[in-house]
Formats: C-alpha cells, structure tokens, sequence
C-alpha cells in the first residue's frame, strides 16, 4: 500500500492539477463569507464553510479521483495493468482514497480563512467527532469515485453522465442546506446518500448538538462502507470485461 501512494505522490508532482481544490476553493470562501458579513448574517458562517468543504470533496473524487483508470489508459499503463487485476484494484482503491483525501485540508483552510480573514465565528465544539466524520467520507466519496471509474468503462456516455454528479448530489447530500429541508420523498432518498449524514455530523460537530449523533454515525459507517465496496466491486468486474475484450475504456 506505502508502494500505492508513493507511486499517486510521484503522479502528483508530475500533475499539479490534482490540488486546484486546495487553491480554488479558498477563493469560493472569501466570495461566500464576504456575502455572509456584508448581510450581516454570521449564523451562516457554520453552514457556509461545511459547504465549500464537502463541495470540494466531491467535486474532488468525481473529476479527480475518478480520472485514474482514464488517465493510466493515456499513459499506457492500464493495458499492462491488466496482467495483475487484483493488484491494480488495490492500487486504484489506493490512488483514488489519497487523491479523495487531498480535499481534507481544505476545511482547516476554510475555517481559518473564515476566523482570520473576516472574524466570523467557527468554533469546532467537538473535533474528534469531526475529525471521525471526515474520514467516513473520505470513505464513502472514494467509493464514489471508484463506482464512476466503472461507469465511464460500462457506458458510452460516462462523461456526460460524470458531468451530472454534482449539484443533484450537493442537495441529496445536505451540502447546501439539511436534508429536513427537502419535500418528503427527497428527504427519504437523501437519508439513504451517506453524504447527509457526515454533512449532519460535521454541523453537529461545529455547532455542539448532538442530538442523533450516534445514528448518524452508525448510518455513516454502514453506507460508507457499503459505498466502497459496491465501487469495488463493479470496477472490478468492469477491468475483468475490459481484459476479456468485452468493455473498452471510453474517452
């Protein structure tokens, strides 16, 4: 595994586009916190931070991490690859859970930007239980993106469909605002998307409350985990088809 993510740092450096998101969306915050002091509505801070966090981990896994089996495929190493299939799942799995995590330090970013930059309050109430959330999603958003690098081999059109993975996910996710905001049917459906339930935790976890916690947690453990292994397992059906000549990576 230490071989993985060595061989993702040494991509990294070759490729400095895998940590826009820790450039970009800083910028997002001042535009979004200089919205917030200038309505003079510092309440929001909390919810406008989480936000940009959990935004840029999506966007993270759906355009970065997701781009791994594309990418080995320009580079010429996938068909290689595919001589080891086991071995290049748990490279996959490996490379798409560091890149994923490469979005973590974006909240610290965030909140700092937030305390120093405009003076709005952020207080962390409980960091262990935010710090547990973060990793659950890492989790769980890596096993997204390990579910779309499938997709893009089954589906013609995986692209284009990639390019819809967002803001349907951001309000199923409790991103922009909780999911007991949503109309009935949508609010079963995003209780069932392990998004809103780090998105809560992470709420909890900055504001104090701690109302439900422990069933957001263990609903977060259970889809996270559930997230990852469906995404592990449909890639690797997928490599095994594209081994067999039976699927092909689509551009």
């Amino acid at each position: 595994m230490a071989a993985f993510v060595q061989l993702q740092w040494l991509l990294l450096t070759r490729s400095p586009r895998l940590l826009a998101t820790l450039i970009v969306v800083p910028l997002y915050a001042v535009v979004f916190f200089t919205t917030v002091r200038s309505y003079g509505a510092p309440e929001l801070a909390t919810t406008v931070a989480l936000t940009a966090f959990s935004m840029s981990m999506w966007s993270q896994a759906m355009f970065v991490a997701a781009d791994v089996v594309d990418n080995d495929r320009w580079d010429g190493a996938l068909e290689p690859s595919l001589l080891t299939p086991d071995a290049y799942v748990r490279s996959l799995v490996t490379r798409v859970c560091t890149i994923t995590a490469l979005s973590v330090p974006v909240l610290a970013e965030v909140i700092a930007i937030g305390r120093v930059g405009f003076g709005l309050p952020l207080p962390v109430h409980e960091p262990l239980t935010a710090l547990a959330a973060t990793l659950l999603l890492v989790v769980g958003t890596a096993g997204s993106a390990l579910l779309v690098c499938a997709l893009m081999i089954f589906v013609p059109v995986g692209r284009l469909l990639q390019n819809a993975l967002t803001y349907p996910f951001y309000i199923l996710g409790g991103l922009v605002l909780p999911v007991t905001s949503l109309p009935a049917p949508f609010e079963w459906v995003a209780r069932l998307f392990f998004l809103s339930h780090g998105a809560q935790l992470l709420r909890d976890a900055m504001t104090g409350s701690g109302q439900g916690r422990w069933s957001h947690f263990s609903a977060l453990i259970v889809l996270s985990a559930l997230q990852l292994a469906v995404g592990v397992v449909l890639l690797r059906r997928a490599l095994s088809r594209s081994r067999r000549g039976e699927a092909r990576l689509h551009a």
